[in-house]
């Protein structure tokens, strides 16, 4: 029997952007090992058609319509679900999104509303759950998702990158100030590398981009995320056995993304400057001009 099957066969789960990606592989797994897992996302009619087939396949899920940049929101959902379970034993701050361009041509509303769902709604969510789960007094476990892009800059995507390095750091201070209370909260941070999703066919459609370059390198990666990115369950598995484990740092490809710490490492020990995006599109097979 593996870790997760023990520490997660029972208890409460919470999952932002629980209808689609990667938050819903953590559904479907989490509620295959036996746990209620609340489905919390801004898009009710999916999130309620994941959970109406997560009941049909014998787990226990609901749905919650959740904006993760309405505080007040999010406040009454944690008190409604404390209300109703008593305990949350595992929390998932998934929610997130993209977006493509030059970071001086993204829009001052599409940067604020990347800020407000990736790094606000973490906050809104820690905000409101971690009172709670310290009064509860029950072991438990926040996972926050960052990403492999919070180890690393990234040109052409700069609103995501910048957000994900500053949930990864709201992460690593939560994990030192919980320690501060004597919390029985474990804190893990959760860095995808490529897994299965529509979150650059998402951008492209929230936010139109008119940079050639821009585009050209969602379309390879969103091309490439699905010739060989991981599926979600599949990523979900290997991502809360390591969160089952108590690791503070889980990755969905420990090779790869091991290997993008490792050359992080490098550059600040060495204090060498970002490398140079051609190289990156030179690989993604993109022209230096496009």
């Amino acid at each position: 029997m593996s870790t997760a099957q023990v520490r997660f066969s029972t208890g409460t789960a919470v999952v932002t952007g629980g209808a689609a990606g990667i938050g819903e592989g953590f559904v479907r797994h989490l509620a295959g090992l036996g746990m209620t897992v609340v489905i919390a996302d801004v898009d009710e009619s999916r999130a309620a058609a994941v959970a109406a087939d997560v009941e049909r396949s014998g787990g226990v899920a609901e749905h919650y319509r959740l904006d993760v940049t309405d505080p007040a929101a999010v406040d009454a959902m944690a008190a409604d679900v404390f209300a109703r379970h008593g305990t949350v034993e595992l929390l998932v701050n998934n929610a997130g999104v993209e977006n493509a361009g030059l970071l001086w041509e993204v829009g001052v509303e599409r940067w604020k509303r990347v800020m407000e769902i990736n790094v606000d709604g973490v906050f809104y969510c820690l905000r409101s759950f971690v009172p709670r789960m310290i009064a509860a007094d029950v072991p438990a476990c926040i996972a926050n998702l960052s990403s492999v892009g919070g180890l690393k800059s990234v040109a052409v995507q700069a609103p995501y990158i910048t957000s994900k390095h500053a949930v990864l750091a709201m992460t690593e201070c939560l994990h030192q100030e919980l320690s501060l209370v004597d919390a029985p909260i474990q804190v893990s941070a959760v860095l995808p590398h490529s897994i299965r999703s529509r979150i650059f066919l998402a951008a492209q459609e929230a936010s139109p981009c008119e940079n050639e370059t821009a585009n050209a390198v969602f379309e390879a990666m969103q091309r490439d995320n699905v010739e060989s990115g991981l599926d979600p369950v599949e990523a979900a598995v290997h991502m809360t056995e390591a969160i089952a484990r108590g690791d503070f740092w889980v990755f969905s490809d420990d090779e790869k993304c091991a290997e993008v710490a490792a050359q992080r490492a490098g550059q600040l020990v060495g204090l060498t400057p970002p490398p140079d995006p051609r190289e990156m599109l030179t690989r993604m097979g993109i022209g230096v001009n496009a």
